[in-house]
């Protein structure tokens, strides 16, 4: 017998109830799908397992749990910030987020001091394990309205790689035979400001690059 998402076999009540709410109608359209074909690959035993632990119904109402009222993904745990969400494996056209846009100069300078305390303490080492760029990321994207978030994310990012690379560069200069890793002068990087790096920029594209390099001190 086939399963159907209406009746008694899923929960009648549940579903009007819920047909006009965002974060079914969400979670019905990304995943019912994957949960129709889930189904369809149970054996007897795990149905019957699976009709115990309230069938369907339990499983919709935990995905649902990923969405807001909005209908916005926000992941298990809501660890994800309304409007960060590029669709199911980053499905979403790039194009739609991977634009500059203007980015306060209070987060600008929130990741340049993180990036240089970074460098100095890694001695050049981009390290996973002691990185405190995510804070800096999600606090940025809740202060601006949800359609900037992605975008002021992206510009974020462009920022941050030319903050490090210009480091990298003055150390270079200082120190021809300097390699990531190795211990450096830390006052080599007093030269190196925020607006130094950044009145070095122009824009291209959904990209910043250098208009020179002269890092010398």
């Amino acid at each position: 017998m086939s399963i159907s998402i209406s009746g008694n076999s899923y929960g009648h009540g549940y579903v009007s109830s819920s047909v006009n709410n965002k974060q079914y109608k969400v979670a019905e359209e990304t995943c019912l799908a994957d949960v129709i074909a889930e189904e369809a690959m149970m054996t007897p035993e795990q149905k019957m397992m699976y009709e115990l632990m309230g069938g369907r119904e339990a499983h919709m109402k935990n995905l649902m749990r990923s969405y807001n009222s909005d209908g916005d993904y926000i992941g298990p745990g809501g660890i994800i910030v309304p409007g960060m969400h590029h669709g199911r494996s980053g499905s979403t056209d790039r194009s739609t987020w991977q634009q500059i846009i203007s980015v306060s100069d209070e987060a600008r300078q929130k990741m340049f001091d993180n990036v240089k305390r970074e460098f100095i303490q890694e001695n050049g080492i981009s390290n996973g394990d002691t990185t405190k760029r995510s804070k800096i990321f999600r606090e940025y994207q809740l202060s601006v309205k949800k359609e900037d978030r992605a975008k002021g994310t992206w510009t974020l990012q462009q920022y941050e790689g030319k903050y490090r690379s210009a480091m990298y560069a003055a150390v270079k200069a200082a120190n021809p035979d300097w390699e990531p890793g190795q211990s450096f002068d830390s006052s080599i990087l007093d030269s190196v400001t925020r607006e130094s790096v950044e009145s070095n920029l122009v824009q291209s594209g959904n990209q910043f690059v250098r208009k020179s390099v002269d890092y010398s001190v």
